[in-house]
């Protein structure tokens, strides 16, 4: 246990006498393939057992409760976040926006990973690996180490506000692959939104809206807003530091 914190990575995984087809890895696979269809609620021990062909016991030797595999699971998809070779150590901003992109781009596969980002600590490898890439992007910057927090913290905090504004959009339910119980529970599509948001603003009562859905059709989500507000943040961040915004930005 280091440092009085029990986690699933400091404890050696349990292994049962005998041959075992199963192993830890294949188990947090298939969980988050369960995740990724049905949502972090529907990945259960019976669930991952009939996927996987296996007795629910069997599983318990590799994950002994579910907060462990929700932890594994977690760590995996962090995995994706983290930049080969590190992000540039001479641009902070370019080191930023790639790690931004890379969070962006991992948790936006696994609409789960919102939920789980709220309800439960990252304290896996892959995770720290991310916060040391996290801090050496913001290393040289001429900030105390809590303002150098509070950077990371902004793009941190728009990054999974986005990514939880593109998977919990209509457009973006439906894209995710992830399936409601039925229609009630799915909602209003973003064409029948788009549609209801047009008829209120035609109606006179609403003159802001009007104008901007006039020059703007529809309130869906675009890639391309992401970047632009990561650069407004970036450029924020800049002008705290007293850097100049470098030409061709």
């Amino acid at each position: 246990m280091a440092a009085g914190i029990d986690t699933v990575w400091t404890r050696d995984e349990e292994r049962a006498s005998g041959p075992q087809p199963l192993s830890r890895a294949a188990i947090v696979a298939a969980a988050i393939e369960i995740a990724d269809a049905d949502g972090l609620e529907a990945v259960s021990i019976r669930r991952l057992a009939t996927r996987l062909d296996a007795r629910p016991m069997s599983l318990y030797s590799h994950i002994g409760r579910k907060g462990d595999l929700v932890d594994l699971m977690v760590d995996e998809v962090m995995g994706g976040a983290i930049i080969p070779g590190g992000p540039p150590t001479d641009d902070w901003r370019e080191a930023l926006r790639q790690i931004a992109r890379r969070t962006r781009e991992s948790t936006r596969a696994h609409p789960w990973m919102i939920a789980a980002a709220f309800h439960r600590p990252f304290l896996g490898p892959n995770m720290l690996c991310h916060i040391e890439q996290s801090l050496a992007a913001v290393s040289e910057l001429p900030l105390s180490p809590q303002r150098k927090r509070a950077v990371l913290l902004a793009v941190d905090t728009y990054t999974l506000g986005f990514v939880r504004w593109e998977v919990m959009s209509p457009k973006g339910k439906s894209e995710s692959g992830t399936p409601c119980a039925n229609r009630a529970e799915a909602g209003p599509t973003a064409a029948e939104i788009d549609a209801y948001i047009a008829a209120q603003a035609a109606s006179g009562d609403y003159p802001h809206l009007a104008e901007f859905i006039a020059n703007e059709p529809g309130l869906g989500v675009k890639a391309e807003k992401f970047e632009v507000g990561l650069e407004w943040l970036l450029t924020g961040i800049a002008a705290e530091v007293g850097e100049a915004k470098p030409a061709g930005d």
